[in-house]
């Protein structure tokens, strides 16, 4: 609509005055904005038919972000930043889930947790181990997976 082109220019010059990184603000590949304008293409966009437009999905894999992130606080206790800033299995949690049940793709994960690509899919292989091996982990992900399916 008129009104949304309108609002979505709106946006894009009051975050590129505001010096925004546009390559890592760019979401589904082709919205840009703040977080608030994100959340309102988002809600206009769930519902739809994601086989049709590709970027629908894209897009609303970030909706999922936030659950999974949300899931993993509240069962851990740990913020995104935190789950930055240490090396260990709750990073590794963080990955598997946002690439299996966010739909991210592996650069998007490594930007997010602020490594590399290949971190992510190391990471991810050395948790598959893991899970197989720690009762008490598989157990985390169980919990971690059932608060996201409420």
């Amino acid at each position: 609509t008129e009104q949304g082109r309108k609002a979505y220019w709106t946006n894009i010059c009051g975050d590129i005055s505001n010096e925004i990184d546009i390559g890592e603000r760019i979401v589904g590949g082709s919205v840009l904005g703040s977080d608030e304008f994100i959340g309102w293409v988002k809600e206009k966009l769930s519902g739809r038919e994601t086989r049709e437009v590709p970027a629908v999905k894209r897009i609303l894999s970030y909706k999922a972000k936030d659950a999974i992130l949300n899931a993993i606080r509240e069962e851990t206790g740990k913020t995104l930043s935190e789950i930055r800033a240490e090396k260990g299995i709750i990073r590794q949690v963080a990955m598997e889930l946002l690439y299996r049940v966010g739909g991210l793709k592996g650069i998007e994960i490594g930007k997010l947790m602020g490594v590399d690509y290949s971190t992510v899919s190391q990471g991810r292989k050395k948790l598959k181990q893991k899970v197989a091996e720690e009762r008490n982990l598989s157990l985390l992900m169980q919990r971690i997976e059932q608060r996201l399916s409420r």
